[in-house]
């Protein structure tokens, strides 16, 4: 499929740079031949030989990515808006969610703590195109070149760069649309585009990207093998925003489609995951998440 081959390359790509000066010695010297002279022909196919060890090589070196995967550590980082993660992978950092179009300088700020410059960044895994969680992504891969990658849904949201128009959950949801609200931020296309199961092993993460349409038609979760997830706007951490109780799960203010939200939660807690990391409050706890959803003991 087109996703999982743009992912391969990127992979194959990554793993070449990791691996390029441990096997540059396999590179030979321009002119060399079996016979030592300089015949052009000689030359071209002992350089073919050359390049198909030098393949060979790469692919034994990084033939299994996700050996590299280690559990990552997590930064969270809270922003006027909204949150952003930062992971630090075996492979470098990586974002979940940029944050306000306005929020680069904190952004910047809150990276520099932890010694992580944009620059540094591999990749940033959007949960969904609305302007409080994607706004800083263009720029961001502008200055450092780091991969976007979002769910395949919010193609169309992202490149006219607004908010597409969701459905409130509550009265509180309807007071806030009452006010003028800026969703609009710099239109951009994700370079990988998630419509299945994405393997973030590339990237030094040991989990998977999964989208699960529902808060918006493209929005994704992030799945850690170590019961970690990072699911965007699916849930929403206490009130006000998290400003209050902001580890008690709760429904979010806004869904696109408020039913296959609730179902992507009960198919979550399903699974093996102990924390639940916001796109605002939290985390919150997988019993939180059972109890405030009225979802009663789940069998994994």
């Amino acid at each position: 499929m087109p996703t999982r081959s743009r992912a391969t390359a990127l992979w194959v790509k990554e793993t070449f740079k990791q691996n390029r000066s441990m096997l540059s010695w396999m590179v030979p010297p321009d002119g060399l031949t079996a016979a030592g002279t300089t015949d052009r022909g000689a030359d071209r196919v002992i350089k073919t030989w050359y390049r198909i060890l030098h393949l060979g090589l790469l692919i034994a070196a990084g033939a299994a990515p996700a050996e590299a995967a280690t559990a990552a550590q997590v930064v969270h980082v809270r922003l006027s808006m909204s949150n952003v993660y930062l992971l630090k992978g075996a492979r470098g950092p990586v974002l979940v969610d940029s944050g306000s179009k306005n929020e680069m300088a904190p952004l910047v700020a809150a990276l520099a703590e932890e010694g992580v410059r944009i620059e540094d960044l591999r990749a940033v895994i959007l949960t969904h195109g609305h302007a409080d969680h994607a706004g800083l992504a263009a720029e961001i891969r502008r200055r450092s070149g780091a991969v976007l990658i979002a769910g395949r849904g919010d193609r169309l949201m992202m490149a006219a760069g607004v908010n597409d128009p969701v459905t409130p959950t509550g009265l509180f949801a309807r007071l806030i649309l009452m006010f003028p609200l800026d969703a609009r931020y710099e239109p951009f296309s994700a370079d990988i585009e998630v419509d299945t199961e994405l393997d973030l092993s590339v990237y030094g993460l040991a989990g998977r990207a999964l989208p699960m349409p529902g808060h918006t038609p493209g929005s994704l979760v992030v799945v850690l093998d170590d019961g970690r997830a990072f699911v965007g706007d699916m849930i929403l951490g206490g009130w006000l925003g998290g400003a209050l109780f902001p580890h008690r799960a709760g429904e979010h203010y806004f869904h696109q489609n408020v039913a296959q939200n609730h179902a992507n939660i009960v198919a979550l807690a399903k699974r093996p995951i102990r924390q639940y990391f916001l796109g605002h409050g939290g985390p919150v706890s997988a019993q939180s998440v059972r109890e405030n959803f009225a979802l009663g003991a789940v069998v994994h």
